[in-house]
């Protein structure tokens, strides 16, 4: 067994995101986020702990095994169909959020059938995922399976973008601000991230790409576990602190 940068960085993002959703809804039900309290906050946390479900896979591709190109390829195609799953939620809640004068349903069967296709096509073409030279998983995957699943991800990724980006803008209050910052400076690394990894920049050196991916990835985990888990426990305890304190000298 290798443990591989890339194992290192699904890790962390999946940890950042199981925080984010677990967060998700508790913060915006008390600070009166967008929706805050309803269906569509549970879908968003929904969204974002499928995410996390979806890096945690990769992660265990990466962890524990590295050196088995079945092994990782099987739990490559179930991450797909779980991100294809991901995606369409996402362009539905895009949709309901951002324009609900239209119909979501086109565009999200649109997103289905592509997620189907990107699941399809990885069973067809069967990448073997190898480690490189710089300890990075690579997916090997072929460009019939890369370019679908390139744009499945910008779809995963850009609608929480734009819908935070409606939230950060409208918000009155600071901490609806900070949370929706967050999110979408996350999900904004994230689409420069997989815009790395399939644009073709290092096609002569793939060692490179992954290996940029990987640091990128964990610094958005990083980010994602200082900004839900860090963050909140750090004010909790000052406002415990503080409360305690005034407490003591009501007393006095």
């Amino acid at each position: 067994m290798i443990v591989t940068n890339t194992g290192i960085a699904f890790s962390l993002s999946s940890l950042g995101l199981i925080f984010c959703s677990f967060w998700f809804s508790k913060a915006f039900r008390e600070i009166g986020g967008l929706r805050s309290g309803s269906l569509i906050s549970f879908l968003l946390s929904i969204f974002f702990l499928g995410l996390a479900f979806e890096h945690a896979i990769l992660a265990a591709a990466g962890l524990f095994f590295s050196t088995m190109p079945d092994a990782t390829y099987a739990l490559l195609t179930v991450a797909n169909l779980i991100l294809a799953i991901v995606a369409t939620l996402g362009t539905y809640l895009a949709f309901y959020i951002l324009l609900p004068k239209f119909s979501p349903w086109p565009a999200v069967l649109a997103t289905l059938v592509l997620g189907l296709f990107v699941v399809a096509m990885t069973i067809v073409t069967h990448p073997h995922p190898f480690i490189d030279s710089d300890n990075s998983l690579n997916w090997n995957m072929s460009r019939a399976v890369e370019l679908p699943l390139y744009y499945l991800l910008i779809i995963s990724l850009a609608s929480p973008f734009l819908i935070f980006a409606k939230s950060f803008f409208q918000a009155t209050k600071n901490n609806v601000k900070v949370i929706s910052l967050v999110i979408m400076l996350t999900h904004f690394l994230g689409l420069i991230n997989v815009s790395i990894l399939f644009s073709g920049l290092f096609e002569h050196n793939v060692g490179s790409q992954t290996h940029i991916f990987d640091k990128i990835l964990a610094s958005i985990g990083i980010l994602f576990v200082v900004g839900f888990l860090i963050v909140p426990w750090v004010k909790g305890w000052f406002r415990s602190s503080i409360e305690k304190a005034n407490i003591t000298s009501n007393k006095k």
